[in-house]
């Protein structure tokens, strides 16, 4: 009979694994769209990179298992998915999993310090490099935070262009720019709680209008918890598929080396020829 064909792992772990996949390209896809130069600047976008390579390889695998059982034909390994045996394909998303595992460990290893460096460095160039004051005011208006720590952070750092940012100085006059003394403790606007507020001059005016906490702590707990998450995926498709190819009819052992030493190579080839590139 058709039912007793296929294991219900099978087609329970290809369910599962169909909606994962689909989830792992949007959700991908839009980080890359919406937050991508957040993802670059904290060192998160490979990981991203990984879950969307993880997602794309494993809907047409499971489609094809799904196609399979519901037209009662038997899932075997050794059927083709395109233009590769099912079991191959199984193996490279176990594969991309586990390097996406172990970028996961690097990123939650390192990543205060990546994320103190990463603010700092968007901090200290956030008047001259376009890139860096895109990243800091998005997480400054994302996170509703300002600075690294606290506000008081960019009194430290020349942020601003005087003739640009302060061409209007309410304490003075109308047209002149403040050039005899520095507006040290301001900050910028998208430090603010709403789209406009007073950003300068705060020591005298005060910081009501202002979002006070840092952002580095804020960040941290963001990339942390997003990382187990991520971690916690990966793992669990690999332990989905290596069950299903338990519980499916396998090939020959030697099939087994031989692919695997053609995916290794395959690997180590990309692996230098990306070294020379660079």
């Amino acid at each position: 009979m058709v039912a007793n064909q296929n294991h219900p792992f099978v087609l329970w772990g290809a369910c599962f694994l169909w909606f994962i996949s689909m989830l792992c390209i949007i959700w991908s896809l839009l980080l890359f769209f919406f937050v991508g130069n957040i993802l670059v600047q904290t060192g998160t976008d490979l990981v991203n990179a990984f879950v969307l390579l993880s997602g794309i390889i494993t809907l047409p695998t499971n489609v094809h298992i799904l196609y399979s059982i519901a037209y009662g034909i038997r899932v075997e390994l050794k059927s083709k998915v395109m233009c590769c045996p099912l079991w191959f394909c199984i193996i490279w998303i176990i594969v991309i999993n586990a390097v996406g595992i172990v970028l996961c460990i690097k990123v939650i290893h390192s990543c205060e310090e990546n994320t103190v460096n990463s603010i700092s460095h968007g901090m200290k160039y956030y008047r001259s490099v376009p890139k860096y004051k895109n990243f800091i005011d998005n997480v400054q208006w994302s996170l509703h935070c300002c600075g690294l720590n606290s506000y008081r952070d960019w009194f430290k750092h020349e942020w601003y262009d005087k003739i640009r940012d302060y061409e209007w100085d309410p304490f003075t006059n109308r047209q002149t720019v403040r050039s005899l003394k520095e507006a040290t403790d301001s900050v910028p606007l998208s430090c603010c709680k709403s789209g406009s507020c007073i950003s300068n001059f705060l020591t005298e005016l005060g910081t009501y209008s202002i979002n006070t906490a840092g952002c580095g702590h804020k960040m941290y707990h963001i990339i942390r918890c997003s990382m187990y998450a991520h971690l916690f995926l990966f793992a669990l498709v690999i332990l989905i598929e290596v069950t299903c190819f338990l519980t499916t009819p396998t090939v020959t052992f030697y099939e087994i080396i031989l692919y695997s030493v053609y995916i290794i190579y395959v690997a180590i080839f990309f692996k230098f020829n990306f070294k020379t590139n660079k």
